[in-house]
């Protein structure tokens, strides 16, 4: 049995010609279209939230709008009291300099009006900035909870839009100044 060999011309002209002659070409190769639907694996670490962990965080925000909401229409009415209160002494004022001393019904009129100053004072004091100071107090440790649990983390997109859907809520990342 005889081997065939290459002769050297043989083997120079076939070095020669160029490397598409002797591999298929690239457009020849069948090509993989992409998957429609490729599948997706979502990992939720400790930085990414879940699906209920979404849901919680949209509630959350949901009550700090609202306790923010509460907050400042309660600010509103101190300052309403804060103008009673001055307008009172205010009055105070001028009737103290225009009572008749000898007056005992104008002197028990204007001695009554000391007191619901005062009153009103010791209110304020005691009772309305104590309150104010514990909703604010409550509102700071909400937002707190919420920077810690919610605002620092990541999550899928399309847990989100499932949650905002579910929860039957407007896209809270949807508002014209850019964002939260």
């Amino acid at each position: 049995m005889q081997k065939a060999t290459f002769g050297a011309a043989a083997l120079a002209l076939l070095l020669a010609l160029p490397a598409a002659a002797q591999s298929p070409m690239v457009k020849d190769l069948p090509v993989a279209e992409p998957d429609p639907d490729p599948e997706i694996i979502k990992v939720y670490d400790d930085d990414t939230l879940k699906p209920a962990e979404i849901r919680q965080c949209l509630r959350d925000d949901m009550a700090i709008a609202d306790m923010e909401a509460k907050v400042a229409d309660y600010e509103q009415t101190l300052k309403t009291f804060r103008g009673q209160i001055h307008n009172l002494g205010d009055d105070l004022d001028r009737r103290r300099k225009q009572i008749d001393g000898t007056d005992p019904d104008a002197v028990a009129e204007y001695n009554r009006r000391v007191e619901r100053h005062a009153s009103m004072i010791e209110r304020y004091y005691d009772k309305f900035l104590p309150n104010l100071e514990g909703r604010q107090q409550k509102l700071n440790a909400a937002i707190d909870a919420y920077n810690a649990d919610c605002a620092t983390k990541s999550y899928f997109e399309e847990d989100w839009v499932e949650a905002v859907k579910e929860l039957g809520i407007e896209d809270p990342r949807k508002v014209a100044d850019g964002g939260k």
